[in-house]
């Protein structure tokens, strides 16, 4: 995160910080501020179905232990140009293996904060309980659009807010903080600063740093 600042990214910082202490959390005041809306550009809508489709194949592998019954999903949405490394090696094989059967499931979360990005859920809310992610799968198992060149997301002001706000979540969990529940404060963290474009990484070298 860069040190350097307007006052767009301290107005920022600061709404994060209120909201954080009228929730008893812990708060680091020299944290530094994120970036500003100028020096980012978010993925397109187009990349951000991608992301969540490939997401999709992961998990619904990574819930029946075998890759075989996801790949006619991933061939109907042509996803293996957009499957990372690690995501094509999971798919690969047909069992999947405990440590990617944990890894992927998890990835439901991270596809939360993308929907929302996309405008398909009205209010990121706070990640204090995780989601039902076999509703969230079978969304997406379901999932039809003629032309996702024409998808858009909302403005980068409003997702700048929630990778600040995540990012001084994860920082207080990192401390012990109670209430906000890890896994699901990670995989957030992790789909908001890829929707960011933090540090330039692809989606399996996102760094979630606080």
């Amino acid at each position: 995160m860069t040190p350097n600042s307007t006052n767009e990214a301290q107005i920022r910082k600061q709404n994060s910080i209120r909201l954080l202490r009228a929730k008893g959390l812990p708060v680091l005041d020299s944290l530094p501020e994120i970036e500003e809306a100028a020096e980012v550009t978010i993925r397109s809508g187009e990349e951000i179905v991608h992301r969540i489709l490939c997401l999709t194949a992961v998990a619904q592998a990574a819930f029946l232990g075998r890759a075989g019954p996801v790949l006619p999903f991933v061939g109907r949405w042509k996803l293996d140009a957009h499957l990372t490394p690690q995501e094509r090696e999971c798919l690969q094989g047909d069992a999947v293996s405990e440590v990617d059967a944990i890894r992927f499931s998890w990835r439901t979360e991270a596809i939360v904060p993308l929907m929302w990005a996309l405008g398909l859920i009205d209010e990121l809310w706070f990640p204090s309980e995780d989601i039902n992610a076999q509703d969230i799968l079978d969304y997406w198992q379901a999932f039809a659009h003629d032309d996702l060149s024409r998808i858009g997301h909302r403005d980068v002001g409003e997702i700048l807010d929630e990778a600040d706000l995540i990012y001084r979540i994860h920082w207080a969990v990192r401390e012990g903080a109670e209430g906000p529940l890890p896994g699901v404060v990670q995989e957030r963290h992790h789909a908001l600063n890829w929707l960011i474009g933090y540090e330039g990484d692809g989606w399996d070298d996102v760094q979630t740093d606080t």
